[in-house]
């Protein structure tokens, strides 16, 4: 995973320039904590997905800290 980011056109906001959403689909994890989005109304939270969701239509998984030796 990359760090690599630039802020937005209106400097609203820092984001990926290579890390992207998720679609939600046959493949995507049940039952566990990951941040969920619905692209048309970019409204994002930390949840769970059960399966059949109607509001939410991407996913990406929780990141994680480096380990530091």
């Amino acid at each position: 995973m990359t760090t690599a980011h630039k802020l937005t056109a209106d400097g609203a906001a820092a984001v990926s320039t290579e890390c992207h959403w998720i679609p939600i689909d046959a493949s995507t994890p049940q039952g566990v904590s990951m941040w969920l989005i619905n692209k048309r109304s970019n409204v994002a939270q930390k949840g769970q997905y059960h399966g059949g969701e109607q509001f939410f239509d991407h996913w990406f998984p929780l990141p994680t800290f480096r380990k530091t030796k």
